[in-house]
């Protein structure tokens, strides 16, 4: 037998066979509809469709077959999905891979298979849908067409139903933050089905509103700019172009009007045809405001110049020298000593003189009608101010060179900030969008920061940046859980992301930073920040020129920190508004991935309450009779031998009436340690209620499971076992029966083992007895 080999693509493979969260799932009828169908229409003893993870190959639907999964390293759609094809073996006992494989040497085994890899992602094989007989067979060209028709169902409702549900999963988070989500159906008509629930702070309408049938989206809108969206949205519905981003007024009943941004991108199907457009808005009036002030005044800008209202220069270039209508020290408190040899040229920032020279040399070799540029020039404090200039040369020599230049300049140092704000605002809210989608998909919140982190350091010219998150009911506030971390001061940092990765934590102490963390306030350093303010251990922070500390938020309370330090600009009060939509939502998510790690904690102490012995540890009567049934199940169908032994601590009332119940509880405890030393790790061993035990010995004859038992009951014998400084006396007996083909159930094979035990009893107790 030549066991599966695996894909190349494996751990891309699995990964996306996780995330779709069908292993283990119930029963759908679709998927049992079309086994049941293609085990009609071909006429096979079996159909299933299988997903294949790590070991095994587990069945989602199967006609024909009573087991609900088999080992991988035995499956033949182990072998189906490295391939790109079907997979058809007409006689499997004459294939080399198959011959001696116990699914085809066991009574009316496997004979015929064809397989279909079930593809997602172009190259990505999860599974099969699969025919089995325990006949020889061919499938003609049109039978293979039809198999294939099936597998192209199924794996169009996986996909379906995963968009589905990341669809919905998506809505759930925007619907907290400051992004409102909407979508338009396009059958039978153009109309809204969804509203998020914050769609009322956006527009100022409810989400009923909006959804009645009887209300279009485009009566809200301002009327001169209803047919502008009108012409945009039909671009997108008739797949001209995949996706809109508009801005337009919206006016609220009895509120003042609004304006919104829109973005808006449309979902097709496999054929490239428009199912349904999924919008986002959110409202920038004061950003619009903002930018219509800044229109207006560059509209009035010439009538600001003929009043005579800006400052003018004249520059003399033979010379070297200007001359401007104020004093030098008005704009950049310096003297009259700059308007000498050209030495206003100094005061440049570094990063304009390549762009204004450009501009200047364009101009007076005449291909430009005049000369402008917005260049920064040095105050005499040390900050840099924006101009606006322009210019015209007036006077050439006689061999046609420039001599002499005259222009105006204007202040626009506010102008800029502004737009750097305006700039920051976008940028901050397209990234809180881009953080929720992504956390939709992520398994490690750590993937979330990579991605915010380096923005936001970005957008605020930071060197080093760091989010982290506190233990929830924190009393301290000491200890944060590293998420993010970037430091761009030093070299490489593999070591600490991998750290991250792990759940890297971190000792937090310091002046400033502890304050932070327990009153909640952001923090100012525009100085350079000393350890005994900040410092976090293991991790060894470098020398800091400036920082700003700010927490992060869910419902008033703290739950994580969000550091950018060693900015080249600093840091002002002013950054903490355009910064709060990203604060918002790290806490938001920082709160929403708790919970759902709670969830996942209770799920999983659930299924341990359910599946194991509360005193003991061990599983309980109901695990041990569901695996006594599959083990009898792939006894009967692979000729497997399996046995099972019943046992009973002797006396064991005598032990609490002796000792006390606690005594007991812990005889019990310490029974079961010793006898998990002796077994395999393919023994099942479980307490079947007070101190009767069960253990099953999978592919275990009578002679193999007699040899376990005997050294159990040894173990139990020599052991001391003391209470309070006084030896218990303890032994077991034991009943041992192999599955036979006359046990018509279960409950007849564990009823021997059980005769049995009552006889080693009646013998004397401590020793185990074969049942015949």
């Amino acid at each position: 037998m030549i066991k599966p080999p695996l894909p190349a693509n494996e751990e891309a493979r699995l990964q996306l066979l996780h995330e779709l969260n069908l292993l283990d799932s119930e029963a759908d009828p679709l998927y049992d509809s079309i086994t049941a169908f293609a085990q009609q229409l071909f006429g096979v003893d079996t159909a299933i469709i299988t997903l294949v993870d790590e070991h095994r190959q587990w069945f989602k639907s199967v006609q024909g077959f009573d087991l609900p999964e088999t080992p991988r390293d035995i499956s033949f759609c182990g072998h189906a999905i490295t391939q790109q094809t079907t997979m058809i073996v007409e006689d499997a006992s004459q294939d080399e891979r198959f011959h001696d494989n116990p699914l085809v040497a066991a009574n009316d085994g496997i004979r015929f298979y064809a397989g279909v890899p079930l593809t997602l992602n172009d190259d990505l094989n999860i599974g099969t849908l699969c025919l089995i007989d325990s006949r020889p067979r061919q499938l003609s060209p049109q039978q293979q067409q039809w198999l294939e028709g099936l597998a192209a169902w199924v794996v169009h409702d996986i996909v379906q139903h995963y968009e589905l549900e990341n669809f919905a999963a998506e809505r759930e988070v925007l619907a907290q933050g400051p992004v409102a989500a909407v979508v338009w159906q396009l059958e039978p008509d153009v109309h809204l089905v969804y509203a998020a629930e914050n769609v009322e702070r956006i527009l100022g309408y409810s989400a009923d509103y909006l959804l009645d049938l009887e209300i279009n989206y485009e009566s809200i809108v301002h009327p001169d700019d209803q047919q502008q969206l009108l012409d945009q949205m039909q671009l997108v519905l008739d797949g001209i172009q995949p996706s809109l981003e508009i801005e337009y007024r919206v006016v609220p009943p009895s509120q003042h009007m609004r304006w919104v941004k829109h973005f808006a991108r449309a979902d097709l199907d496999r054929h490239g045809k428009v199912m349904r457009v999924r919008g986002y808005l959110y409202e920038n009036t004061s950003r619009k405001q903002l930018e219509l002030d800044l229109l207006n005044a560059n509209q009035s800008f010439e009538l600001a110049l003929a009043a005579g209202d800006l400052s003018t220069w004249d520059w003399n270039l033979a010379e070297g020298t200007v001359s401007v209508n104020h004093t030098w020290d008005k704009i950049l408190n310096r003297d009259s000593s700059f308007a000498q040899n050209n030495g206003w040229a100094e005061l440049i920032h570094p990063a304009d003189i390549a762009t204004a020279k450009s501009q200047l040399i364009e101009h007076l070799q005449g291909h430009s009608e005049r000369f402008e540029a917005r260049i920064r020039l040095q105050h005499a404090d040390g900050h840099y101010i924006w101009l606006h200039t322009v210019g015209k040369a007036v006077e050439r020599n006689a061999s046609g060179r420039v001599t002499r230049m005259v222009g105006i300049h204007h202040d626009v140092t506010e102008q800029v900030e502004n737009e750097l704000k305006q700039h920051q605002q976008e940028a901050i809210l397209s990234l809180v969008s881009q953080v929720q989608h992504e956390f939709l998909f992520v398994e490690h919140f750590s993937e979330v920061c990579d991605i915010a982190l380096p923005e936001l350091m970005s957008l605020s010219q930071s060197k080093l940046g760091f989010i982290g998150e506190l233990p929830e009911q924190s009393r301290h506030r000491n200890m944060l859980r590293v998420h993010g971390y970037v430091n761009r001061l030093n070299g490489s940092q593999q070591a600490t992301q991998a750290l991250i990765r792990q759940g890297l934590e971190v000792v937090v102490s310091g002046s400033v930073v502890s304050e932070v963390l327990l009153r909640g306030d952001p923090e100012l350093c525009p100085y350079p920040v000393a350890q005994d303010e900040l410092k976090f251990t293991p991790i060894e922070l470098p020398q800091l020129d400036n920082a700003i500390m700010l927490p992060l938020y869910f419902k008033r309370e703290v739950v994580g920190l969000l550091i950018l330090a060693h900015s080249a600009r600093g840091y002002f009060r002013e950054d903490l508004a355009w910064l709060q939509p990203m604060l918002d939502t790290l806490g938001t998510l920082m709160h929403i991935r708790r919970i759902d790690q709670e969830r996942r904690f209770v799920v999983e102490e659930l299924r341990r309450m359910a599946t194991r012995d509360e005193l003991t540890g061990v599983a309980n009567r109901r695990v041990f009779l569901e695996a006594a049934q599959q083990r009898k199940d792939e006894s009967e169908r692979y000729d497997l031998p399996m046995s099972v032994a019943i046992i009973d601590l002797d006396f064991f009332k005598k032990v609490n009436d002796s000792f006390g119940h606690a005594a007991g509880d812990e005889v019990l405890r310490e029974f079961c340690r010793l006898a998990k030393q002796q077994l395999r790790d393919t023994d099942l061993l479980a307490r079947l209620g007070g101190e009767e035990f069960g253990i099953l010995f999978a592919h275990a004859e009578l002679a193999q499971a007699m040899q376990g038992i005997e050294r159990v009951r040894k173990a139990i014998a020599e052991h001391h076992f003391n209470w309070d400084d006084k030896r218990i006396p303890v032994t077991i007996s034991a009943g041992v029966a192999q599955l036979v083909s006359a046990d018509p159930d279960v409950d007849k094979w564990v009823a021997r083992a059980d005769e049995a035990l009552y006889l080693a009893k009646e013998q004397g107790r401590n020793r185990a007895i074969a049942a015949s």
